[in-house]
Parts: structure tokens; C-alpha cells; sequence
């Protein structure tokens, strides 16, 4: 009774730990059923483009734009592992300011497609609230990812502006005549080539309908099918759990893409049985990790980087599949080798019919 007490202990204090960690806030009614009607109506409005067509490249670039951005201020802190006070947080524990700050975010991704008409006649000569509405855009994006993704691209990203903005200041050959605080706005905010651009599209058109259909996939049981398969056709082999970490990433990675959720998917599975096992700490994470970037390149579902090449060369994506059948195949197999060899190096045995 007291090691059962012990372990359930334990793993409220992992799962609060891992709370912690992904830095999600934790959103209580009326405001919880919002975010979830929010993220239903955008699945909905994914589900619907790639069915019945897709709307005008802008306006469907700014209704996407306009609930990620959004709901990334409702969902994720200011600051992580820091609680907010009281008189701060509106009903739902997310504060009267993130409310403003998603409200503001989802007006200036959209003020592009509601002046979209006129756009021709403003390129390049942008009014005040055109100015406003960008820099407003600018500082919700900057702050978004940072609060998403955390310091490095805002503060690359700022880095860039401000190399376009003190262009007359600079020493050598990184100077140019610079650019004051509208054009840059107008480059970034009005134009194809900024925040409404390729990435922002590839996303939106594609990105995003096939991480919907890995979650939904995933929920379903799919991803653990995949890992039950693994362990039946690698987990009785020397080093069984590793080669089970290598076959359910190559599996799960088909219907994911994603790096992320692959590790955390199979790697919950599979590192503490090669910990077990014998294998080092460190080893049994590498195994983990690299077999799981190898999700991004494997076919049919690939990370974004895969929707940039249909773009950009202009190649359909079965070519791209066909073109990556190969190099994933290679990925896993140097991945499965050596963790091979360092079984029989090691003497590690197998998963037992039991395990």
C-alpha cells in the first residue's frame, strides 16, 4: 500500500513537473470551452478549404494567422513556471491582457484581407492605420513566438529589423541606405513577401491538414498500434527496446511528421526499457532523438520542410514522397545498425514475451 501511495505520488509530482515544462496554462470554464470551440471551428475551417476549395490566398492566410496567433495568447503564460495574480486573470485564469493581446492579434491579421482591394493603390505608401495595424501585427508575432517557441527566432527576427532599420549606421560592406520604421511595415505587412508570404502559406494549405490528421490519427490508437508492431517484430532482438525506439519512430513518423511527437509518443515507451535494459542514459535519449528525427523525412506525411520544396520547386508532392522513400530508409537502418552493434558490443539481451 505504501509503495503503491509512494508511485502515485511520484507521478502526480512527474505530471506536474511536465505541466511545468511545456509551459501551458491551465485554463479552467468558460474560458477552456472558447479555446475548444475555437480550435474546433479552425479544424472545421481547414477541413472545409481542402475539401470545397480553398478562399482568396490572403484571406485564408489571415483567418489561419488570426486563431494560431490568437490562441496562442490564451493558451501559453507570459512567463513560465511564474504564477499571475489574481487581480490580473479574468474568469478562466488567463489575464484581462493576453484577452487584449489575442483580440489585438486577430483584428491585425485580418485588417489585411478586409483592405485587401485597395491594396494596389497602398503598396508602398502605407496610411497610419495600415502603420498601426503592422506594427501591432509585428509585436504580437514577436511575442507570440516567444512565448510558443521561446527567445531565439524573436530575437533573430529583431536582429533583421534592426539591420534594415540602422542600415546607414553600419561599418563596410553590411551598410545600405536603411529604411525608416513605415517601409519596413510595408515590406513585412503589406506585401507577399513578409508575414503573408510562402511559409506562411505553406502552413496554412498544408501543414496544417496533415498534423490534424497525425492528432487525430494519434488519438485514436493509431500511434500505439505502431508501437505494439514494433515491439513484435524488433523487441525479442538483442537491445530489443532500442530497435523498438528505431521501428515505432519509422511507423509513427508516417502518420506525424513531427520530431516532437514522435519522442514524446514512442520515447515515453522506449527509453525507460533501454534504461532498464542496461543501456546508458545518454545513449538510450540519442537513440530516441535521432530515431525520431527521422519522422520529419519519412513518407507520406513529412515535416513543413517537405511543403516548402512543392513550392518552391514546383514539383508535386508524390515526387517529393518518392524522392524521400530513400533517405528515410537509410536514416533508420544506420540508426538500427548501430545500436546493433553496441547491443552485441554490450551483451544486452531482449524484451522477454512478458516485457
Amino acid at each position: 500500500m505504501a509503495t503503491m501511495q509512494l508511485d502515485e505520488k511520484q507521478t502526480k509530482e512527474l505530471e506536474e513537473k511536465f505541466d511545468h515544462e511545456v509551459r501551458f496554462r491551465h485554463i479552467t470554464p468558460p474560458a477552456s470551452w472558447l479555446v475548444a470551440g475555437l480550435l474546433f471551428i479552425l479544424s472545421m475551417f481547414h477541413y472545409y478549404t481542402a475539401g470545397f476549395g480553398l478562399l482568396r490566398e490572403v484571406t485564408h492566410r489571415g483567418v489561419h494567422m488570426a486563431f494560431v496567433i490568437g490562441l496562442v495568447f490564451l493558451v501559453f503564460p507570459f512567463f513560465k513556471n511564474k504564477s499571475t495574480r489574481s487581480s490580473w486573470l479574468a474568469p478562466g485564469g488567463i489575464p484581462w491582457m493576453d484577452w487584449l493581446l489575442a483580440l489585438g492579434a486577430a483584428a491585425a491579421c485580418l485588417y489585411v484581407p478586409y483592405i485587401f482591394e485597395d491594396l494596389a493603390f497602398r503598396v508602398g505608401n502605407p496610411s497610419n492605420v495600415d502603420v498601426a495595424m503592422g506594427t501591432i501585427l509585428v509585436i504580437v508575432l514577436l511575442e507570440g513566438t516567444r512565448r510558443s517557441m521561446g527567445w531565439p527566432l524573436p530575437i533573430l527576427a529583431i536582429v533583421f529589423m534592426g539591420y534594415a532599420y540602422f542600415g546607414k549606421s553600419m561599418p563596410g560592406i553590411l551598410q545600405h541606405p536603411g529604411a525608416d520604421w513605415a517601409n519596413i511595415v510595408n515590406h513585412l505587412y503589406l506585401t507577399s513577401q513578409g508575414v503573408y508570404g510562402i511559409a506562411l502559406g505553406v502552413v496554412a494549405t498544408y501543414v496544417f491538414h496533415f498534423v490534424l490528421f497525425g492528432v487525430l490519427a494519434t488519438r485514436i490508437g493509431l500511434g500505439q498500434l505502431f508501437i505494439d508492431l514494433a515491439s513484435c517484430v524488433a523487441g525479442k532482438y538483442a537491445g530489443g527496446p532500442a530497435k523498438v525506439a528505431i521501428f515505432g519512430s519509422a511507423a509513427f513518423g508516417t502518420i506525424s511528421g513531427s520530431s516532437i511527437a514522435n519522442t514524446v509518443t514512442v520515447g515515453s515507451l522506449t527509453i525507460p526499457a533501454m534504461i532498464r535494459l542496461g543501456y546508458p542514459r545518454h545513449f538510450a535519449a540519442a537513440v530516441e532523438s535521432t530515431a525520431s528525427t527521422g519522422g520529419q523525412i519519412t513518407p507520406p506525411v513529412m515535416g513543413a520542410a517537405a511543403f516548402l520544396m512543392v513550392e518552391f520547386l514546383n514539383l508535386p508532392y508524390q515526387q517529393i514522397v518518392l524522392a524521400a522513400i530513400i533517405p528515410a530508409f537509410m536514416h533508420f537502418f544506420g540508426v538500427f545498425m548501430q545500436v546493433h552493434f553496441e547491443a552485441k558490443r554490450h551483451g544486452l539481451r531482449g524484451l522477454s514475451p512478458e516485457e
